[in-house]
């Protein structure tokens, strides 16, 4: 996702604050790897009075952080909890870290002492995980996180704090590692990657799957420019690999801004005969698959957002669900790749509108599936595909049988 740029010195100031809380590094999992996967557990957890409010659904007020209002990834990922929420009946606090990790941690903070019955947070840096999970146990306050998926040594932190109900996010190396293949498999060479901070575990593992993948298949990674944090960054990082580089066939462009100044800058360079492809879909990525100077995009997966919140919904009301050895499930959303003839289908139910309806969602919380359990969850997020949501926008009326026959789905 797209992240403002990260002073040194706030990072040594959450470092610091994580030193006493037993700070994680960055050690992002690659996919597959993770030794979590969850199964069904029982609906009942033996240590429900760290989580359960005695309220109903309709009493909870639950907290969130956006890294950076104004960046279009991580606001969806605002979005999709608002509406979550909304479909729920939960009132909600949301703020914004203004792209700072130590306006995070105030935050968090500012959340605790508001109230809130539980928090879904969002990790921009590793070091964040440990300091936000002592905070919340200390102030008893239950969260999940979301998004960003921690790495194995702060999954152990989080795993053995109490308050912690789980997380769904994305394994960010297979992000990047299936445009690697997809590019590579067009017989592609020659790369050049626009992307965010090495810092940041999410931009940093979708170049590091992207290269050992295109590397993999043949190709050479011949440039990497780190350190985009917007728009105009990325801009002027691609204008320089493709001066340097005006051999390069293939381009890869981390998240949606980046794929969107990337395309400027492609633009300008008439000389360089390269194919551009993009994580995150966009309005901007949309227009540009649609148009053709997208050749691929993939990316859908801030639905983590919407099962994070339900997922601590079900503990704060006495239905904490775990995995088979008692833990916080930890759980993948997939990433989807995205043919350009569903472009305009996506828009419509993506961007416009939610791909999960509220009736959906409910049927993940307690209050009104009394048994719902973690294989609820695991089974949904298997089967989330592009033909799989708009199959049952059809059986919710939205879309026609001849709509979807038009993109090839039948």
């Amino acid at each position: 996702m797209t992240k403002k740029k990260i002073s040194l010195i706030a990072m040594l100031l959450v470092s610091c604050m994580a030193f006493a809380a037993c700070g994680g590094k960055e050690d992002d999992t690659k996919e597959g790897d993770d030794k979590k996967t969850t199964e069904e557990s029982s609906s009942k957890d033996e240590s429900k009075d760290t989580a359960d409010t005695g309220k109903t659904v309709e009493d909870l007020k639950l907290g969130c952080n956006n890294f950076m209002k104004g960046i279009y990834s991580v606001d969806i990922l605002e979005n999709g909890f608002a509406e979550t929420c909304k479909a729920l009946g939960i009132d909600t606090m949301i703020v914004n870290d203004e792209g700072k990790v130590e306006k995070t941690v105030q935050n968090v903070d500012n959340m605790i002492s508001a109230g809130v019955d539980g928090i879904v947070f969002f990790g921009i840096s590793e070091t964040l995980f440990p300091v936000v999970s002592q905070k919340c146990e200390d102030a008893k306050i239950p969260f999940v996180c979301y998004d960003h998926m921690p790495s194995e040594e702060n999954l152990e932190i989080l795993l053995e704090n109490p308050y912690f109900k789980g997380a769904v996010a994305t394994k960010d190396y297979g992000t990047g590692q299936n445009i690697g293949e997809h590019a590579g498999s067009k017989g592609l060479k020659k790369a050049i990657v626009v992307t965010g901070k090495k810092t940041d575990p999410t931009h940093s593992a979708r170049t590091e799957g992207f290269k050992e993948a295109f590397e993999a298949a043949g190709g050479k990674v011949l440039d990497i420019a780190w350190d985009a944090s917007n728009l105009s960054d990325s801009n002027a990082k691609a204008n320089d690999l493709l001066t340097a580089h005006p051999d390069a066939d293939c381009v890869y462009a981390t998240n949606g801004d980046f794929g969107s100044g990337t395309m400027q800058a492609m633009a300008q360079h008439t000389n360089v005969n390269a194919k551009l492809y993009v994580t995150d879909l966009d309005p901007d990525v949309l227009t540009g698959l649609k148009d053709g100077t997208i050749s691929a995009a993939n990316g859908a997966h801030w639905i983590n957002v919407d099962f994070a919140t339900t997922l601590l919904v079900n503990a704060l009301l006495g239905h904490e669900l775990k995995t088979e050895d008692g833990k916080a499930p930890i759980l993948v959303a997939p990433v989807m790749a995205l043919p350009s003839e569903m472009v305009d289908l996506y828009d419509e139910f993506w961007i416009k509108s939610q791909p999960f309806s509220g009736e959906e969602l409910k049927q993940l919380v307690s209050a009104w599936k009394e048994e719902v359990s973690l294989k609820d969850y695991t089974d949904v997020l298997k089967d989330y595909t592009v033909e799989s949501r708009l199959k049952q926008k059809e059986k919710e009326g939205l879309i026609t049988a001849e709509e979807l026959e038009a993109v090839g789905i039948k």
